[in-house]
């Protein structure tokens, strides 16, 4: 019995070591368990001088992130010709770089969006019934799930537009019958 107590002794402390060594030699601080992942992006965005980081006084590792001038002009650079989805980043900020045309928007996105859920229904086809295929199946079946909640979103955004458009325009009646009479 003793031995199998020495043995899970000795397991244990040659994990504790190998975590250590694991932590003190990662560049990416894969293994560091303790720091919420949250921080590593803001780190990098203070060492570029696109932000500023303010250390709470309390001593705990609490930050306050203020955008520099840099940082707001990276910002608008990358609003202007951004990556990810660019119609996304538009609708929701779009004011900040130039004027918003949803209706532009809204039509671009929701025909790129249904012009790759068609790409993906005809993938599914010729993978459906051939179980070797079954990765990319479950990865195009993904891709179809992803296109329709962008087509949902577009939607919702073109409906909210449309009634937008109709409040301001029952608005614009309302205020020049009260100005004829």
């Amino acid at each position: 019995m003793l031995d199998i107590i020495l043995i899970v002794g000795l397991v244990i402390l040659l994990a504790s070591v190998l975590i250590a060594a694991l932590r003190r030699f990662d560049a990416n601080s894969y293994f560091d368990q303790d720091r919420q992942p949250f921080y590593s992006e803001p780190d990098e965005l203070v060492k570029a001088g696109l932000i500023f980081s303010q250390r709470d006084r309390s001593g705990e590792e609490k930050h306050t992130y203020t955008v520099t001038p840099a940082g707001e002009a990276g910002l608008r650079a990358w609003l202007r010709e951004p990556t990810n989805d660019p119609g996304f980043l538009s609708a929701h900020f779009g004011g900040l770089v130039k004027t918003f045309d949803a209706d532009q928007i809204v039509d671009g996105r929701t025909s790129q969006h249904r012009s790759r859920l068609a790409e993906y229904e005809r993938i599914e086809e010729l993978v459906v019934n051939r179980p070797e295929w079954r990765y990319a199946l479950a990865a195009t079946r993904v891709g179809i799930e992803f296109e329709r909640a962008c087509l949902e979103f577009w939607d919702e955004i073109a409906t909210d537009q449309k009634i937008n458009a109709e409040r301001a325009e029952t608005q614009k009646e309302k205020y020049f019958k009260e100005i004829a009479t």
